[in-house]
């Protein structure tokens, strides 16, 4: 009987605004903070391997090599190094990109950004 009279007492519309900003103010505290998903980009059922270059740095022909390694990995093709790959700087619609080529695959990757833009001469989206 005294718990319902505290409870009620405490229920009080300024305290109800005051718990719901609360609740309002974690929710956002959470949406800000949480770490941001990096999508999947499935290319004929493989996965296209993202590089943690930023959007508008460009990325290295070292860090290009390794990229593609991983996706070269990725498609099936074992056995690589560094000097197995030969890499050629192109220009295409005003950008640049790093062309990566294996004995069985070819890749494209974005000098800015560091995305892959082409596997086996298909685009990705």
């Amino acid at each position: 009987m005294k718990l319902s009279k505290k409870f009620k007492k405490s229920l009080t519309l300024y305290n109800i605004a005051i718990i719901s900003c609360v609740v309002i103010i974690i929710v956002s505290l959470v949406i800000v903070f949480m770490p941001e998903k990096k999508e999947k980009i499935m290319l004929d059922g493989v996965e296209v391997i993202q590089s943690n270059t930023k959007e508008g740095s460009e990325i290295s022909e070292d860090n290009a090599k390794k990229l593609a390694i991983k996706q070269f990995k990725e498609l099936g093709e074992n056995d690589l190094s560094e000097n197995n790959v030969s890499c050629l700087k192109i220009l295409r619609d005003e950008d640049e990109y790093f062309y990566i080529k294996s004995k069985q695959n070819t890749l494209e990757i974005k000098v800015k950004g560091g995305q892959i833009s082409r596997i086996n001469s298909v685009p990705v989206k």
